[in-house]
């Protein structure tokens, strides 16, 4: 495996844990919190450790992503270009998130807006 390979492998990584993560936050793990009538204290703990490692992730995908469209000059491609911009967009929707965490235009605004970016992702990667 060539230092590219293993640089895209990392950035994909990345984008598995924090899109997953906030799927399976959406899909299951709220809606089971709120059918038992749990606290918010255990979802709290949960969107905590969530938090982290999602911070991390992001990392992650910021460093290999700059990485990949230095080396492979994707910054002129239009499709990149999109992909910042909503990229962005999800950086302010999970600051959002941290602020009002109830609000559910933000808690389904958030992932569905990340898939956007994960596709766009895939279109720079088979054309």
């Amino acid at each position: 495996m060539n230092t590219w390979t293993a640089i895209r492998a990392l950035h994909l990584a990345g984008i598995a844990f924090f899109v997953g993560g906030q799927l399976l936050l959406v899909v299951a793990v709220v809606p089971v919190l709120a059918a038992r009538g749990e606290d918010d204290g255990a979802m709290h703990a949960i969107a905590r450790r969530f938090g982290i490692a999602s911070a991390a992730a992001l990392l992650l995908v910021v460093g290999t992503g700059v990485a990949m469209a230095s080396h492979f000059r994707l910054w002129d491609d239009p499709a990149l270009q999109l992909k910042l911009v909503l990229f962005v967009f999800v950086l302010v929707l999970v600051g959002l998130h941290i602020a009002s965490p109830q609000s559910r235009p933000v808690q389904l605004a958030l992932p569905l807006l990340s898939l956007v970016v994960l596709w766009l992702g895939v279109r720079l990667t088979f054309g």
